[in-house]
């Protein structure tokens, strides 16, 4: 097997690579038809490599970055600390036939690469029922830190809750949420998510949301907001653009609010808003690292990505 740069002769094979593995993840739960995105740009990025065997490619592994600032970072005293590469689900792909060693030795000449870019932190997002990368990428020191997950746009069903009201806010209500996102922002930093804040990152953040292209749906009990969830158009791969599709992007419940269905009936009302605007599916990213974040979306969405980081000791 011969590893070698990335270069245009490898474009239509990659695409190709990556709608079969797409397509492999399609047996285990059906997801939006969506087009890969256009990979020719790989072929100036000097992060990703080919693998070929007898003449084949039978795999490839590319990333964006180096980003300064990874995991929220940006704008804080550490950002220089999180340099990172990462690589989305269609920037990688291997044939089912390959050599069992190809993710072995794409990813050593990658993250060849990568270090030598100045990344310390490398972040691969495989789909979920990839064992075979999983288990590569395990032994080679990563963790599981996130995940998309999706459902259609069908009604749970939830009871109401007494003394809850549900509505969507009109557009500049933002600061309704303020002290959830606050409340969110916080929560984060405990264990064991540990993600990195401080006072002014956050308050920039706040400030940041106003003006996101979002819909926010609130629960109230009375005249406080008690939950939330934002919902856009986007999410954190490909797929999440489908026209027919929305993404959470946000969410946090007051912890003396848990365990009443408040986030269940929250969550009933966006579906029969969706599905009323005639939206097929709802996904939904989230740390898999945060047990309370984890329990309630994996409960009602289907994971279908699972994002992977390792820190190199540089």
């Amino acid at each position: 097997m011969n590893i070698v740069d990335f270069e245009l002769r490898h474009v239509a094979e990659a695409a190709c690579l990556a709608e079969k593995q797409l397509n492999e993840e399609r047996k285990h739960f059906p997801l939006p038809d969506a087009s890969v995105p256009d990979l020719s740009w790989l072929a100036d990025s000097p992060l990703s490599v080919a693998a070929e065997e007898n003449g084949r490619m039978v795999g490839y592994l590319g990333g964006w970055g180096p980003v300064e600032g990874m995991f929220g970072t940006s704008g804080m005293p550490e950002a220089k600390q999180f340099v990172g590469v990462f690589s989305p689900v269609h920037l990688h792909a291997v044939a089912v036939d390959a050599p069992e060693r190809t993710w072995q030795r794409l990813y050593q000449a990658a993250a060849e690469k990568w270090a030598r870019a100045g990344a310390v932190y490398h972040a691969i997002s495989l789909y979920e029922h990839d064992e075979k990368a999983k288990c590569t990428l395990f032994r080679y020191g990563f963790g599981q830190r996130c995940a998309d997950a999706i459902r259609r746009v069908e009604p749970l069903s939830a009871a109401q809750v007494p003394g809850i009201t549900l509505c969507e806010l009109p557009k500049g209500s933002a600061e309704v949420v303020r002290e959830l996102r606050i409340g969110l922002d916080i929560h984060l930093t405990h264990s064991p998510t540990f993600m990195l804040r401080n006072h002014e990152v956050r308050q920039k953040w706040l400030e940041d949301v106003k003006h996101r292209d979002s819909r926010l749906f609130v629960a109230m009990a009375g005249d406080k907001a008690v939950a939330f969830m934002e919902v856009c158009g986007g999410g954190e791969n490909y797929l999440t653009e489908h026209p027919g599709m929305a993404n959470i992007c946000g969410a946090y419940c007051l912890e003396e609010q848990r365990g009443k269905g408040v986030s269940q009936v929250l969550l009933d009302y966006i579906l029969n808003t969706l599905r009323a605007e005639g939206m097929t599916w709802l996904g939904v990213d989230y740390e898999t690292m945060n047990p309370t974040a984890a329990g309630f979306w994996e409960k009602y969405f289907r994971p279908y990505t699972a994002s992977l980081v390792r820190r190199i000791d540089r």
